[in-house]
């Protein structure tokens, strides 16, 4: 037996693994499968007794791992074997990964993994086992290679897992194993991949295909770029994917478009992809010049451009069904131009609001002559009527109905509208801190730490602000507060070195599940081009000594955190930040008070993930359009300067033809 130990640290593979995703992880195993050569690939969920999902198996009939190449597979990170061949070793096809990062997401399916391959060698057919652990994610134990008469192939088993599994049998699952290998599946008719006892069916599954040629970016004499943009039958998470000249798919982002009432992919192809990092290609977004960013506007421009027809086709053909049906309340051709112009204006509202309408055909007739009587008679009240139900988020009629029995439209409105502003201001805080222009320019003080007053809910739900920018004095008497206490005496709060500190943030909330008990949280941030490292560790940690340390914080009922935010964290604070036996981030624990360091990156994913059931439901993606109109709109004064100089871009007039709005 051979122990291979990955050459990076343990701290890095914990963040390639993306614990919190197993849908990926089977998605990168799919992949490595078919590079592999194999035709058929079957994915098997088993469940236990509750029906939750507790293992996870991948078989494939590919060629294999032999052997003697076990260790070059396994012990670089970064790096594959895929990167120096042109084509898989048999079937000659285009290759998908390139980063050599699929085993290590194979831990987000369990706390132990185990491949047993089976490969033709000169010495005969042989099996190896290679296993590995979660607690040592860059350790794997490849097993001595042993005869086999089983056919070529890999079989991947994963134990352990936790109810994290559970969204593998969610039917997004499959719509997004679906959309990833659509272009593939459709290149190689020969290879199928069965999901959970079902093929994946990509032509079942569109409703609607078309294909774009692009125009080439300054300078470019190669073949053109190729949008395709895919509708689908079922819910999916939209994607623009970036794919290489082959159609390969080497990294995706947000299409950057709104298309109420689309369930779409789109795929952008083009070799000017091809030498291209995929870390770097999930970052064009921020390309602000160059090939690259001409390519992925003119992509963006298709999409709108694309949709836009669709409206008015789709308009056009639900006109059609709707006299088919016996519900479109006119009949025949219009009588003159005054009825021609409440045609088109009944048939602009009706095919906005239709989504939200119950099925009875008798409901849906009732409801359109109404709104045909309303249009001819008060086409003001109407148009209203269309714009409060436009604004909401997507409802079934029947949950929609039963949403207004116990609460009002005005409330639905102003829900949806809250969730809306909360996704675009996630959007803008990444320009703030990710942005190369704007995390050179950004400080913590000016901008950063006044915006964040007023968003504490990026910190968790529950929290509310008490102190900001004041001393650890103002921290003492606010705790005394909050705890129904007088004040002690004023001797100021010291740190060790006998200096006054000074908290950007401190919030608190009682505690969730024990009545009396509260929990407070002092933040401490940093601008984004600071890399925080023991000097920053160190300022964070007097806080929580001079907190500890003095007898007037005394309280059984109360427990602390102290954050350290920033963008990015030198080597020694990350080992200290991710140890095995602690939650990501915590630096030091104690029953007490806890020290963590987090990343702007950790925190935008969380609330991303907090959201993302309202981002679903009100089909709302916010673009940086979106995104500076609400910074500006609501935080003007803090980034006047950044907008002057051009760090933050200015928000754009309303274009209400743009299909973005």
């Amino acid at each position: 037996m051979v122990k291979v130990r990955l050459e990076t640290s343990r701290e890095h593979i914990a963040e390639l693994a993306r614990l919190r995703d197993p849908v990926g992880a089977v998605e990168e195993l799919v992949w490595n499968a078919v590079d592999a050569d194999a035709e058929r690939v079957v994915i098997i969920l088993e469940r236990n007794d509750l029906g939750g999902v507790d293992r996870v198996r991948v078989q494939d009939d590919g060629s294999g791992m032999s052997a003697e190449h076990c260790e070059e597979y396994f012990r670089p990170i970064g790096a594959s074997w895929k990167k120096l061949a042109q084509a898989s070793p048999v079937k000659k096809r285009a290759l998908h990964g390139q980063n050599g990062r699929g085993r290590v997401r194979a831990f987000a399916l369990g706390t132990q993994v185990r491949w047993t391959s089976a490969s033709d060698a000169v010495e005969g057919r042989q099996q190896v086992v290679i296993e590995a652990d979660r607690r040592s994610m860059d350790e794997f134990d490849i097993g001595d290679p042993e005869p086999t008469d089983d056919p070529t192939g890999t079989l991947f088993e994963a134990f352990g897992g936790d109810e994290q599994l559970d969204l593998l049998a969610d039917e997004r699952a499959r719509s997004s194993l679906t959309t990833a290998f659509a272009t593939y599946l459709e290149k190689y008719p020969d290879v199928s991949i069965e999901y959970d006892g079902q093929d994946l069916d990509p032509a079942a599954e569109q409703l609607h295909a078309r294909d774009y040629v692009l125009p080439s970016p300054s300078g470019w004499s190669g073949e053109p770029a190729r949008l395709k943009v895919v509708e689908w039958r079922r819910p999916v998470t939209r994607a623009l994917f970036l794919c290489d000249g082959q159609s390969m798919s080497r990294a995706h982002l947000k299409p950057g478009i709104q298309a109420p009432g689309f369930e779409f992919t789109a795929h952008l192809s083009w070799s000017g992809f091809d030498d291209v990092d995929a870390e770097d290609l999930a970052f064009t977004d921020w390309s602000s010049n160059g090939p690259l960013a001409e390519v992925l506007a003119a992509a963006r421009d298709q999409l709108k451009a694309h949709f836009r027809a669709r409206v008015d086709e789709r308009r056009r053909e639900q006109v059609a069904q709707w006299r088919r049906e016996g519900i479109y309340p006119y009949a025949g051709d219009a009588e003159d131009e005054r009825e021609r112009a409440e045609r088109e204006t009944f048939d602009a509202v009706a095919t906005t609001v239709f989504r939200h309408l119950p099925r009875s055909q008798g409901t849906r007739r009732t409801t359109f002559a109404l709104l045909r009587s309303v249009i001819a008679h008060e086409p003001s009240d109407v148009l209203r009527i269309a714009d409060e139900l436009f604004s909401l988020s997507k409802q079934e009629r029947e949950e929609l109905s039963r949403l207004l029995q116990r609460t009002t439209l005005s409330a639905l409105i102003k829900a949806s509208t809250a969730a809306a502003n909360r996704i675009d201001f996630l959007a803008a805080l990444e320009h703030l801190v990710f942005a190369p222009e704007a995390k050179q320019r950004v400080t913590e003080r000016d901008e950063l730490h006044r915006i964040l007053e007023y968003q504490c809910w990026v910190f968790g739900e529950e929290y509310a602000l008490h102190v900001s920018d004041r001393s650890l004095n103002v921290v003492l008497e606010e705790h005394c507060r909050l705890l129904g206490r007088v004040t002690p005496a004023p001797e100021p709060v010291l740190r060790e070195d006998g200096r006054r500190g000074r908290v950007d943030l401190m919030l608190s909330r009682a505690a969730r599940h024990r009545k009396g008990e509260r929990h407070h949280l002092v933040i401490e941030l940093k601008r984004p081009n600071v890399v925080l490292g023991m000097t920053e560790f160190g300022q964070i940690s007097s806080y929580a000594e001079a907190v500890m340390s003095d007898d007037r914080f005394r309280d059984p009922t109360v427990t602390w955190d102290f954050w350290l935010v920033g963008n990015a964290m030198d080597k020694t604070l990350r080992q200290m930040a991710h140890q095995v036996d602690r939650v990501p981030g915590c630096a030091v624990s104690t029953p007490r008070f806890r020290i963590m360091v987090k990343t702007w990156g950790e925190i935008i994913e969380d609330c991303q993930e907090r959201l993302r059931f309202h981002s679903a439901q009100l089909e709302y993606q916010s673009s940086t359009e979106h995104a500076m109109d609400y910074l500006v709109r609501n935080h003007g004064d803090v980034v006047a300067e950044l907008v002057a100089d051009g760090t933050v871009p200015g928000p754009r007039s309303a274009d209400a033809t743009d299909i973005t709005r």
